[in-house]
């Protein structure tokens, strides 16, 4: 679908004040039928356009004025600690404003009455006191009006600042924790190949092109957060062949994800920590069996690493767990857990919970 291209905001406000004063004519015309019901009795009778040209002059007049008071009253604006410095303007205003509504008011009127063949006679002092405090009343309530929407627009504008700032801190500390992950994990491979440098160079020589292809592989995501489920888990063979070289043979490696798992994405490098945390803790000899296992089911991903090492002792939850915690929380809230159980027999489970979401491609 082509987008529609955006609107001039010339036209735009066009449309505004065509409405704005739409609505100023419904009410004088509103306004002018109930006056002219409430003459019904009149001998002679009252002709219907004498109601609705007092009604409809007053209204647009008013409509009018009230634009040039929302201009006035930002340049002038009332509230905390201006409203006594302004007060004394406002009420000058008022004045003017009423001086103006009559006038062309009854410039319209007299208008209309001449077109008509007739003559108007807006009377004396007591119409103009008379229409002097009921645009008193008037300006107030457009000043008020002024105020509530500025008031309502700042806090509007306050939440936004408010939300978008907890998002770029969000936003800072995932990049932050992230960021953590492959120095943590580049130190290991390195003190991994150090120690088979002197054992087996050729070894040592293959674990070097496998670090340079994690850490590429690493790289090329490292803008985004998330990852595919399916990259990750080649991100999570390679790493476990660099880490078993300590012990060659000594280490079953078990990864199954079924399919609605790997249309998934996950978070980048959530994995790594979890089973580099069983390498460390649980399988200390590099013996043993590693198991990595994807589900997706219900709108959920369940992901669980498990290992029938040593076993998970509380309190010796490192960096790596805690890390995983904190970017679970800050991507997902509470839709998303992680939760450690120990084996009767030994060994550790880890299972994180997190939201479905499909991957890009």
């Amino acid at each position: 679908m082509t987008p529609q291209p955006a609107q001039p905001a010339a036209s735009v406000r066009a449309r505004w004040l065509a409405a704005y004063f739409a609505g100023w004519l419904l009410l004088g015309l509103w306004l002018g039928i109930n006056s002219a019901l409430g003459h019904r009795g009149d001998v002679p009778p009252l002709p219907l356009w004498q109601p609705l040209t007092w009604e409809l002059s007053s209204t647009l007049t008013v409509g009018a004025l009230a634009l040039l008071v929302f201009r006035f009253e930002a340049r002038f604006a009332l509230g905390g600690g201006r409203t006594l410095r302004y007060l004394p303007l406002h009420a000058l205003a008022a004045v003017v404003f009423s001086l103006l509504h009559v006038a062309a008011m009854v410039g319209l009127r007299k208008i209309v009455y001449a077109l008509a063949g007739r003559h108007y006679d807006f009377g004396g002092a007591v119409p103009l006191f008379y229409e002097f405090q009921k645009d008193v009343i008037t300006y107030a309530v457009i000043v008020g009006a002024c105020v509530w929407l500025r008031t309502r627009r700042e806090r509007h504008q306050r939440e936004l600042d408010a939300l978008r700032l907890a998002r770029e801190l969000s936003e800072a500390r995932l990049a932050q924790l992230s960021a953590q992950v492959e120095p943590h994990f580049m130190f290991n491979a390195l003190n991994t190949i150090a120690s088979r440098m002197h054992e087996d160079v050729p070894a040592a020589d293959r674990l070097l092109v496998a670090l340079a292809d994690l850490l590429r592989a690493a790289l090329a995501g490292a803008q985004s957060p998330y990852a595919r489920v399916r990259d990750e888990l080649a991100w999570l063979r390679s790493y476990c062949a660099l880490m078993s070289e300590r012990q060659p043979g000594r280490l079953q490696l078990r990864i199954d994800a079924d399919p609605v798992a790997l249309t998934a994405r996950m978070p980048r490098l959530l994995l790594q920590p979890l089973v580099e945390n069983a390498f460390r803790h649980g399988l200390v000899d590099g013996r043993g069996t590693l198991s990595v296992t994807l589900r997706g089911a219900a709108g959920e991903l369940h992901c669980t690493v498990s290992d029938d090492g040593a076993g998970y002792r509380a309190g010796r939850e490192g960096i790596g767990l805690a890390n995983v915690r904190e970017r679970l929380r800050l991507l997902y809230g509470e839709r998303a857990a992680l939760e450690i159980a120990v084996h009767p027999e030994g060994g550790t489970m880890v299972a994180v919970r997190l939201p479905l979401e499909p991957s890009d491609a």
